[in-house]
């Protein structure tokens, strides 16, 4: 799964700290995931159910680009 935070979720990663609420999409324990920065994916995981939160268990990392390694 890989989209862009609504400017909602934006609002409430600046006002509400660490917890965003779970987006309207439905996703599952164990589905994969992109980690993306800057528009760039750096890394892979899958979804993980831990104390009662949904979290993202890196499995691995995305091929350095040329433009990251210039910086």
């Amino acid at each position: 799964m890989s989209r862009l935070l609504t400017p909602e979720e934006l609002q409430a990663l600046l006002e509400g700290g660490p917890i965003v609420h779970a987006p309207t999409e439905q996703i599952r324990v164990g589905d994969p995931v992109d980690v993306v920065v800057d528009g760039a994916t750096v890394a892979y995981g899958r979804l993980v159910l831990e104390q009662g939160r949904l979290r993202v268990c890196i499995t691995g990392h995305a091929q350095e680009s040329p433009r990251v390694r210039d910086r």
